[in-house]
């Protein structure tokens, strides 16, 4: 202002385009000074003439966005009080502010210090610091000497941080199971046994009976062998996502396991129980099913292995969808339910009143499944053998029928 007055007085320059100008820079003002009150009082103030005038301007401009000095935006990063740097990890790091454990301690302590760390009654907002701390001196990973000392601190650590691991001595495992155990730790757990059985671990007895107290998260990373010695009530416990990665020789494990655990159960209440392990069921089990009214799911349905669905006839795969038989319909064009179909005589198909295409047409023999296949396949050339045998079966059927 005292610039504009020794150029010319401010009447002079005044136009409606500065006064607007002006008014605006003063309710700018006007605001950073209301909301500094109400961040003292917790009440804003508003004249008014502010009042109206913010809603007579209301159509011409969106609410106005305050942009503080660089220095008001960003927290700059604090050097360590003088007399209070960090050479050991004891009780007077409980009473440091938190800004002052950021700027006095390093990862590099923590390392050589976490028996202390755990020592020491820390909040969880010093374990945090003390954790983005570690995270900022390890971006890759802890080492295992590390992890060897977790103890406790391994509570404050996520999957995320463990998939970073190497994981080689069993004696780590089970100490960070014992830390963990009653504590929500299942995804953690389940982490740490991936990480460890990933580098060619072997999991003892004890250790599996350890991992029956925690949610079974951890099943598809188990080995068939090491399955086969977890403890019969896993499976109460154990859902459908838990299983979703497990393999056919370690599904065949499971649903062995749960047959026997659901033994004493029947119809509804057993298929409920059964159904995450159908995947390793046999033809023979699911023709067990069939009287049982069960109503099986399309979705169920599908994680079904192929080998195993395509025996079913017509009537047991009726039977075992029930009212839900209407949604092979959806899925004809995928598998296991596009194989199922191939394997059908297409009039049988017709009776279902569905619209499924791809059977056996009337009047054809299909003695070898995996020759349709082949025929179906596109890029596989028959030889001479093949084409003739093919052909003398055609004229064989034309002739019987």
């Amino acid at each position: 202002m005292a610039l504009w007055s020794a150029q010319r007085p401010l009447e002079s320059c005044r136009t409606p385009a500065h006064d607007s100008l002006l008014f605006l820079l003063l309710s700018f003002k006007w605001v950073l000074l209301s909301r500094a009150q109400t961040a003292d009082t917790g009440q804003g103030v508003m004249t008014p003439r502010l009042q109206r005038t913010s809603q007579d301007l209301s159509w011409q401009r969106s609410e106005p966005s305050i942009i503080l000095p660089r220095a008001l935006q960003v927290t700059e990063k604090k050097a360590c009080p003088s007399g209070k740097e960090t050479h050991v990890v004891d009780e007077n790091l409980a009473f440091y502010e938190e800004w002052e454990l950021e700027a006095c301690v390093d990862g590099a302590l923590l390392t050589e210090q976490m028996d202390r760390v755990n020592a020491i009654p820390f909040t969880y907002q010093q374990l945090d610091i003390f954790k983005h701390k570690l995270d900022e001196f390890y971006p890759q990973g802890y080492p295992e000497s590390l992890i060897q000392h977790l103890n406790y601190f391994f509570l404050e650590v996520t999957p995320h941080d463990i998939h970073k691991w190497n994981v080689t001595s069993l004696e780590t495992v089970k100490s960070l199971l014992k830390v963990s155990k009653g504590r929500k730790m299942d995804a953690q757990v389940a982490a740490l046994i991936a990480r460890y059985l990933v580098g060619g671990g072997q999991l003892d007895k004890a250790t599996l009976d350890t991992l029956a107290s925690f949610h079974p998260t951890y099943l598809c990373f188990l080995s068939p062998e090491q399955l086969r010695s977890v403890q019969q009530d896993v499976v109460w416990t154990a859902r459908p996502q838990d299983l979703d990665s497990c393999h056919p020789p370690q599904m065949n494990i499971l649903y062995s396991k749960a047959r026997i655990a659901f033994q004493n159960m029947s119809g509804s209440e057993y298929f409920a129980r059964i159904k995450p392990f159908l995947g390793g069921a046999s033809t023979e089990d699911l023709r067990a099913l069939v009287p049982q009214n069960i109503s099986m799911d399309i979705a169920t349905f599908k994680t079904l292995r192929k080998e195993v669905l395509l025996p079913l006839t017509i009537a047991e795969v009726q039977k075992l969808l029930g009212p839900n038989l209407v949604e092979l319909k959806v899925e004809e064009g995928n598998s296991p339910v596009r194989d199922w179909i191939f394997r059908q005589r297409q009039d049988d198909l017709d009776s279902l009143g569905l619209g499924l295409h791809g059977g056996i047409p009337n009047g054809y023999l299909v003695l070898d499944l995996n020759f349709r296949e082949a025929l179906s396949g596109g890029p596989h050339l028959l030889g001479p053998g093949p084409v003739l045998t093919a052909i003398l079966t055609l004229l064989l059927a034309l002739i019987l029928n």
